[in-house]
């Protein structure tokens, strides 16, 4: 029997076969072959809140100016003889006077002057007459006029008036005063009206 032939030996493989793909489309690639994630940035801190800014003081008031070597205080005028006490100028227009009876009534008695205006005279109650030297009970004989004088006070001087009297106003003896004028008065002085002699004092 005759020798059969040998079947040829099966082709050898394609050595230059491409090698399949590692992963396919639709796996997933490995662990170690993914990129890791971005991080997540953590929040901005809230900015700080804002204080109100601070109040300034009110600066102190200036002092006042106090005499120096350089620029000292005025000296201050002596008082001359029969003028009136020195008085601060809030209180220079304050009466600080009195009249006090000499001769013709009740001697010793005073009429303190505590209005800027003080009318002599006599009281009546009829013509509405309220003299603030009432002279009513020391005047018998009636030779002080209803209106007779009155003193002023302006700014710390006093001043004598007559008010147009049937007997006059006199001071220190002297000539009979006009009426409407206005004479000075001086402390001590002595003012007459009709019989009644008054001797004018500041209170010291």
């Amino acid at each position: 029997m005759a020798p059969q032939p040998h079947p040829a030996a099966p082709p050898a493989a394609d050595v230059f076969a491409v090698a399949p793909p590692l992963f396919s489309a639709g796996a997933s690639a490995p662990s170690s072959m993914t990129p890791p994630s971005p991080p997540v940035p953590s929040p901005m801190p809230a900015p700080p809140a804002m204080s109100p800014p601070p109040v300034m003081p009110a600066s102190p008031p200036a002092p006042a100016a106090v005499p120096t070597a350089n620029h000292p205080a005025p000296p201050k005028k002596p008082p001359t003889p029969g003028s009136p006490p020195a008085t601060s100028s809030a209180s220079s227009s304050v009466p600080r006077a009195k009249l006090v009876i000499q001769r013709g009534g009740t001697v010793g008695k005073e009429f303190l002057l505590t209005e800027t205006e003080s009318n002599i005279g006599r009281w009546d109650a009829d013509g509405g007459i309220f003299p603030d030297v009432d002279l009513d009970q020391d005047d018998p004989e009636a030779k002080v006029s209803r209106r007779h004088a009155r003193i002023v006070c302006q700014d710390g001087q006093y001043v004598l008036e007559d008010l147009g009297s049937t007997n006059g106003t006199f001071v220190n003896r002297g000539r009979r005063l006009l009426p409407g004028n206005r004479h000075p008065l001086n402390d001590g002085d002595e003012i007459i009206v009709g019989k009644t002699f008054l001797k004018f004092h500041y209170i010291r």
